[in-house]
């Protein structure tokens, strides 16, 4: 385990405070933007030919039933810096702020990458300088605003090298959040994937869900690329076999989550996302890690039709992070009878980690690279929201 940990401190990228001002009065705020990871130089960001925006306009936030509806945010948590014990959840409040009418972020499936260890307590961790801990609650809080789907492979997900199992025990950190996960998610309509005793990471999780009337069977991983050896989650060693384990697992959606950390883990990860679409017959990537956003592809898929990958979403509602303008909800509408995907949108925000507060980003701000063409609009929801969309055909 000290070998684990050391591996951790010399991989680990350092992160740049926003100025030692605020380094002094807010030390939580820990990490910011790796612009270096998402320098993408890719071939193929070709224009995609879709549908013009004047045959298929903007879908709503109440899609509706021709559509099923999914939406996915970044690096998420309310947690406490290398504390004894997590933090009092600020989460339910920040989350009715940001969407009190609970139309932005709730669609049918909603992803929500949860960076941070959780639990009530960790009696250790690993030697790095950014550990993260959560109470339980806020996951419920995240839950009762509507995301259903957790991933939790990432880089933080190992932080307490000696959590507190909910039965008392002294096990490892991310043991202690799958058993709090495990206890929460008992018969609810949730999934989460990522972390626990290793003979379980190879295999997704799976659900069916109930949505518009008709039932829906969700395939779900969540995995990490980093630079150090991982114990109790899932990461790049068991790519082949849990990404096999998803293709041949039956469903009608699989969808897949993926956190880098350091430029080289980035592109690591980007590759196994698009072969998951193209070789794996997946449908959807959420990806995280570089607290900035990244690409958005349409990749078609060697079993036809074709898939979404959301190369960064960057950071969502996280009071350790900081701030940074360069994130985003991104959402995939699919045909509701094919399940294929017939519209994305991305909806940039702003993160503001000093107020713990997430704020729709202005019309004029830019948007990621992806390799369909953007139009952009606005959505109607409790204020304007300004997106972007692109249709598929």
């Amino acid at each position: 385990m000290k070998t684990i940990a050391s591996r951790r401190w010399i991989f680990l990228v350092p992160a740049i405070f926003v100025s030692s001002l605020a380094c002094k009065k807010k030390t939580s705020i820990v990490e910011e933007a790796e612009t270096l990871a998402v320098n993408e130089q890719d071939a193929d960001y070709s224009v995609r030919v879709g549908v013009p925006a004047t045959v298929r306009p903007v879908v709503p936030l109440d899609a509706g039933k021709d559509f099923i509806d999914i939406r996915g945010v970044g690096d998420s948590a309310w947690s406490g810096l290398r504390a004894s014990t997590a933090p009092t959840s600020g989460m339910k409040e920040a989350l009715e702020k940001f969407d009190p009418t609970r139309r932005i972020l709730k669609g049918d499936l909603n992803f929500i990458n949860w960076e941070s260890s959780v639990g009530n307590k960790c009696n250790s961790y690993y030697n790095v300088d950014y550990a993260f801990l959560s109470r339980p609650e806020a996951i419920q809080d995240a839950f009762e605003h509507g995301f259903n789907l957790f991933g939790l492979a990432n880089n933080h997900s190992e932080d307490c090298s000696s959590g507190v199992h909910p039965d008392g025990q002294a096990v490892p950190g991310a043991v202690a959040t799958a058993a709090f996960m495990k206890n929460f998610s008992h018969q609810k309509a949730m999934l989460w994937h990522g972390v626990g005793p290793s003979a379980g990471l190879s295999s997704p999780s799976i659900l069916t869900f109930s949505v518009k009337g008709r039932l829906v069977k969700v395939v779900f991983g969540s995995i990490a690329f980093q630079d150090w050896e991982c114990v109790e989650s899932a990461c790049e060693v068991r790519a082949q076999a849990l990404l096999g384990a998803m293709k041949s697992a039956s469903g009608d959606l699989r969808i897949l989550s993926v956190h880098s950390q350091g430029s080289a883990a980035f592109l690591r990860g980007k590759s196994w996302s698009e072969r998951f679409i193209r070789e794996f017959s997946g449908d959807i990537v959420f990806a995280s890690g570089p607290h900035t956003w990244a690409g958005v592809k349409i990749i078609d898929r060697d079993s036809g039709g074709s898939g979404v990958v959301f190369h960064g979403l960057g950071n969502f509602m996280h009071n350790q992070v900081a701030p940074n303008p360069d994130n985003m909800i991104g959402r995939v509408l699919l045909d509701s009878k094919t399940l294929q995907p017939k519209q994305v949108q991305v909806i940039p925000v702003l993160n503001n980690a000093r107020d713990v507060d997430v704020v729709l980003a202005e019309p004029g701000k830019g948007l990621p690279r992806a390799n369909v063409d953007w139009t952009r609009s606005r959505l109607q929801g409790h204020r304007d929201i300004p997106m972007a969309f692109a249709n598929l055909k």
